[in-house]
């Protein structure tokens, strides 16, 4: 079962991650981790298969709930998708084992880091049944990386 007291981040994709850190960060009074380039990344999606992806990204500093912001390519990541552009990020122990509890309440794969059949890897979003709702199920084996990062 997820535990949203696990929430780590609400994350919004974003046309230009250079000018959103700014804007952001002076409208909210953040401060971001430096942005991190993931090229590749692989990421699976319904529409495209598994494919490797540029995705920039970071999170905002010195908050229990971060914010996230990412850009990248593909369809997942296009800004117009009001489904992908917003989403809350949760950790959890068995993502597999998550994605499958939510498949089987109705609930979507949109994207993933590997596709459904190799386990979902490391990052998986699911929507919602009646589509209002986005979560990125995060398995915690990221949880260091992201720590460290984050220099938490």
């Amino acid at each position: 079962m997820i535990d949203l007291t696990r929430i780590h981040h609400n994350g919004i994709v974003v046309a230009d991650i250079d000018r959103a850190v700014a804007d952001y960060g002076a409208a909210l009074g953040l401060t971001f981790a430096p942005v991190r380039d993931f090229d590749p990344l692989a990421f699976w999606t319904p529409e495209e298969g598994l494919r490797d992806l540029r995705v920039r990204a970071t999170y905002s500093l010195g908050q229990r709930l971060h914010l996230e912001l990412v850009q990248g390519e593909g369809v997942f990541y296009d800004t117009a998708r009001a489904e992908s552009a917003r989403h809350i990020g949760v950790w959890v122990d068995d993502l597999p084992a998550e994605a499958a509890r939510l498949t089987e309440a109705g609930w979507t794969v949109r994207g993933a880091n590997a596709a459904p059949q190799d386990g979902y890897g490391l990052i998986a979003y699911l929507a919602s049944p009646d589509g209002a709702l986005l979560v990125e199920l995060i398995s915690t084996d990221l949880k260091p990386i992201i720590d460290g990062w984050l220099g938490e």
